[in-house]
């Protein structure tokens, strides 16, 4: 009764260091690992990047639109017989009926027996528990 008292309250005051621990979980920063440098290099205009030329140009022979493979018809997207395969198999497959078997309704069968007190023998010190050269090295 006591020990159960004391994990209770235990996981309470647990439960309330996490609670308040998460109550301004918004303002906290994360920082990065001691081990990683997050610097970033700096960004910096380039001269094309600001020049007309470049952006303003109706001139299409620049750019190349890509042309994609015409799809076709294969002879096996069509055959009935690579495609009605999954529908004779359904139809071939039944399964047995359910039946209910003598054990499952003998109600010695679901009873269930009182388990064995299991015994251990006695403990006894062994010379190597006790040497202090094996404890104090």
């Amino acid at each position: 009764m006591k020990t159960r008292f004391n994990l209770k309250t235990v996981a309470l005051i647990i439960a309330v260091i996490f609670t308040v621990g998460t109550a301004n979980a918004t303002e906290k920063v994360t920082k990065a690992s001691s081990h990683e440098s997050i610097t970033e290099t700096a960004l910096s205009l380039e001269s094309w990047m600001t020049n007309d030329a470049i952006w303003s140009t109706s001139d299409v022979t620049n750019f190349v639109e890509a042309q994609e493979e015409s799809l076709n018809l294969e002879n096996w997207m069509t055959n009935s017989d690579v495609w009605s395969t999954s529908t004779d198999w359904a139809a071939n497959t039944t399964e047995a009926n359910l039946e209910l078997e003598a054990w499952m309704t003998d109600k010695v069968a679901w009873e269930v027996a009182p388990a064995s007190a299991e015994t251990e023998g006695q403990l006894s010190l062994e010379e190597w528990m006790i040497n202090e050269k094996v404890w104090n090295l």
